[in-house]
């Protein structure tokens, strides 16, 4: 039995070789001096004597050299520096590794290496592209989906003026929703609030209700942060094409704005209708924006005027 007394170096060894992650030891030029056991089954490598004093950022694939010379670099200024990249093991096998790389020093403070520690992620990796191949599959049916709807509407109401600018009105709104679901779907960010909000609320606007968007900051978001935006602004909206101004006609406010990593989103609105109930048997829509909302570490304040409701977030973002 181990005890804080007599842990012994060589002890302390034996732990690290049996480590499940794959344990590098580099010198100051970034050479490879020892790696554990696990690690040179998990890089399938048969002689650890091929990779003992050769430079660990060469073992890497080209594109990934900066990365690692970089991570190098800041660990030599004192930072634990974590990144993930590609990296095939010794027979071409493709991995991804999560890796970690620290300053290593003596006991007088002198620089004497690194330590980095590699753990295989190639199984998240790959649900994550499975994920995403589903996803743009997805978006590609809705697109169909929606273009096909729209056709079916056209042909349906030909030969009649008024069906005809009915169809021409559906029309617009159905592929402005296919365009704002595409644009959230896109694998490029950060976003822009900009864009977002007026791409999530026109296709909801209609001639009776009026909008204004106009106090939107320009303020950059990740996917994530995008995704979170999207579902409450989304949820207002649709609730609000239900049984609000945008059903009955009346007035919506949005504003956004960034202040220290805290974005603020405020949705005022005004039915010319009063409010019949504050919420409803089998409706969810609030209760997913609060969800969604204490997800991402935030605060939701709703406050429910004769003519509609006035809901005020913030959300920590990234910037």
């Amino acid at each position: 039995m181990l005890t804080t007394a007599n842990i012994s170096s060589e002890a302390l060894a034996n732990v690290i070789d049996q480590s499940v992650d794959c344990v590098k030891l580099l010198n100051t030029r970034g050479d490879v001096l020892w790696m554990n056991s696990n690690g040179l089954c998990a890089m399938e490598i048969d002689d650890p004597t091929a990779v003992y004093g050769r430079q660990w950022a060469a073992l890497w694939p080209e594109d990934n050299r900066g990365v690692v010379a970089d991570s190098l670099a800041a660990a030599q200024k004192g930072e634990t520096v974590r990144f993930e990249a590609f990296c095939p093991t010794a027979k071409g096998s493709p991995r991804w590794w999560n890796v970690t790389v620290s300053r290593v020093t003596a006991p007088c403070g002198e620089d004497i290496g690194y330590l980095s520690i590699s753990r295989d992620v190639t199984e998240a990796e790959m649900q994550r592209r499975a994920l995403a191949i589903a996803a743009d599959e997805l978006r590609h049916r809705l697109k169909n989906t929606y273009a096909m709807v729209c056709g079916l509407l056209s042909s349906l109401a030909m030969g009649n003026s008024e069906n005809e600018a009915f169809a021409r009105q559906m029309n617009t709104r159905l592929m402005a929703l296919s365009t704002a679901q595409s644009f959230f779907m896109a694998p490029d960010v950060p976003r822009d609030l900009t864009d977002l909000v007026p791409a999530l609320i026109n296709p909801f606007v209609t001639p009776a209700s009026t909008v204004g968007i106009h106090a939107i900051e320009r303020v950059m978001v990740s996917r994530a942060e995008a995704d979170a935006i999207a579902l409450i602004v989304g949820e207002l909206a649709m609730n609000s094409s239900k049984h609000g101004a945008l059903a009955h006609g009346g007035t919506i406010a949005i504003a956004a704005k960034e202040s220290d990593g805290l974005l603020s989103l405020a949705w005022t609105e005004a039915s010319v209708q009063p409010v019949a109930a504050h919420s409803r048997e089998g409706g969810q829509g609030l209760n997913l924006i609060e969800l969604m909302v204490e997800a991402h570490r935030g605060v939701i304040v709703t406050q429910w005027g004769t003519h509609g409701p006035e809901v005020r977030v913030s959300l920590p973002i990234s910037g």
